[in-house]
């Protein structure tokens, strides 16, 4: 047994849907063909002694169809049974079978003893094993009449070696999976230890083409096998493609096990990137092509360069048509609320912009100078309270604390109040709309730094803080 559940669990379930289900279906599927058979047999021939037997396997062949379907975990226990029943309608064929079928029905009979044991788990497969042979043993000797002791003993050491054996294969069977999960290895650890952009593929021996796994921050578009065939194409390497590269390199026989090497390619002759190839050989070989972050295709630059621009001038339009419209409807309407909404989300995106640009350090911050505040929301008539007995300082990033407090104001009903309250704790309370800042980048960061909990209370919500907020060392530099 593996020593960590997670990988058990994947081998037997692996074991139990390629091979143990299928085997336990097609034998329990040919006892209660035999079974029927049998059966019918028996009845045009009047013979009905054996009957009851026959009819109780048909009835666990269906019924073990319906408990693998809803357990099917229990597989291994049901193999057993199903070897149980292949002994027990072996010593009934013998009443009534010729000598002739006799030696080819046990020796099919053996067969199917023998696929059952090789299928199951060395704990399963060993009680198959003792639990037949001695059976077998002890039927033969109650009903032989001349004892054959050499016989005996050569059975039993034929049970033992089976023991070892099935050991063995069982052991192989598990080396085989971790060798199939080194595979996959570098698909789910690459990205957690490499943050530099990388793209990792395998080469298919059926198909005789590289198969796309997966990338990380690529400077060009390749997301499926089809975009990753032209990238290998595209590029070359003393005057040879990448792709004819990296399949020679492949059938070099001559490689360890593990081959990697660092290149300049180049593409039209013109652009040049650095990168780093390897390739590791185990059941599939997987490539990995690490690109160096000093050069970078000029073309895709200036592909990036203008999406970034573009979206830019979409942002901008969409600020100068929104000022547009306050101001429109400020001077239809000759109300100022327009206005002051507009100064507010521009000091809110000034604020958003030092949050998000900059590293903050925590210090000792009088929550008596947030009370500018309520001029910024005078329009609304919101009241900011700082209730504090003490009148003592806390620790915070006053920044992110500022523009918590600001966005609280804006999610407040009009007329309304906000007491910021410092005890043990601060806390903020507020009658309006909850604060949603899985959308807001800055607004994010703030909820990890500053914010405890957030909770609904008598129809208020309260926001609790952390003692000091929760910012790694880097920060505190």
């Amino acid at each position: 047994m593996f020593k960590y559940k997670k990988l058990e669990d994947e081998y037997q379930k692996s074991r139990i849907n390629t091979i143990s289900i299928p085997v336990f279906q097609f034998g329990s599927a040919c006892i209660f063909i035999v079974a029927t058979s049998k059966l019918i047999t028996l009845v045009l021939q009047n013979e009905l002694g054996l009957m009851p037997i026959l009819i109780g396997c048909q009835i666990y062949s269906l019924l073990s169809f319906l408990f693998l379907r809803f357990n099917i975990h229990k597989i291994n226990i049901q193999l057993i049974i199903l070897a149980y029943l292949l002994i027990g309608y072996e010593l009934i064929i013998t009443t009534d079978t010729s000598p002739q079928a006799l030696s080819l029905y046990q020796s099919n009979f053996t067969m199917c003893g023998v696929i059952i044991i090789l299928i199951s788990e060395f704990k399963e497969s060993l009680v198959i094993i003792l639990s037949t042979f001695s059976f077998k043993i002890i039927y033969t000797i109650l009903m032989e009449t001349q004892k054959s002791y050499i016989i005996y003993c050569t059975t039993l050491i034929l049970m033992f070696f089976m023991c070892f054996f099935s050991y063995k294969l069982n052991v192989l069977n598990r080396t085989s999976f971790l060798l199939s999960q080194y595979d996959y290895m570098w698909e789910s650890v690459f990205p957690k230890i490499v943050d530099t952009p990388y793209l990792i593929f395998t080469f298919s021996e059926e198909k005789l083409e590289f198969i796309f796994k997966s990338q990380n921050k690529l400077p060009f578009q390749c997301n499926n096998s089809k975009q990753l065939k032209e990238f290998l194409r595209e590029w070359h390497w003393n005057q040879l493609s990448i792709e004819n590269v990296l399949f020679n390199l492949y059938n070099n026989q001559s490689l360890n096990e593990f081959h990697s090497r660092k290149i300049e390619i180049q593409k039209d002759n013109k652009t040049k990137q650095s990168i780093r190839y390897s390739m590791m050989k185990s059941l599939s070989s997987t490539f990995i092509i690490k690109f160096d972050d000093s050069i970078i295709k000029v073309d895709d630059c200036k592909v990036v360069l203008k999406g970034t621009i573009k979206k830019q001038e979409e942002l901008r339009m969409q600020l100068v048509k929104r000022i547009y419209k306050n101001l429109q409807m400020s001077l239809i309407s000759k109300q100022q609320n327009n206005l002051w909404l507009i100064r507010n989300n521009c000091l809110k995106q000034i604020m958003d912009f030092k949050i998000m640009k900059y590293q903050w350090k925590t210090k000792l911050f009088d929550t008596k100078k947030l009370l500018f505040l309520n001029d910024i929301f005078v329009y609304k008539l919101n009241r900011l309270q700082i209730i504090n007995p003490k009148n003592q300082n806390i620790t915070t990033i006053v920044v992110q604390l500022k523009r918590l407090i600001f966005e609280v104001l804006e999610l407040t009903k009009n007329q309304s109040s906000v007491d910021v309250t410092i005890s043990e704790t601060v806390t903020i309370s507020y009658e309006g709309r909850e604060m949603k800042y899985d959308k807001d980048a800055a607004l994010k960061l703030i909820w990890y730094n500053l914010v405890e909990k957030s909770e609904m209370q008598e129809n208020l919500w309260v926001i609790q803080l952390h003692k000091e907020p929760c910012v790694n060392f880097t920060n505190q530099k």
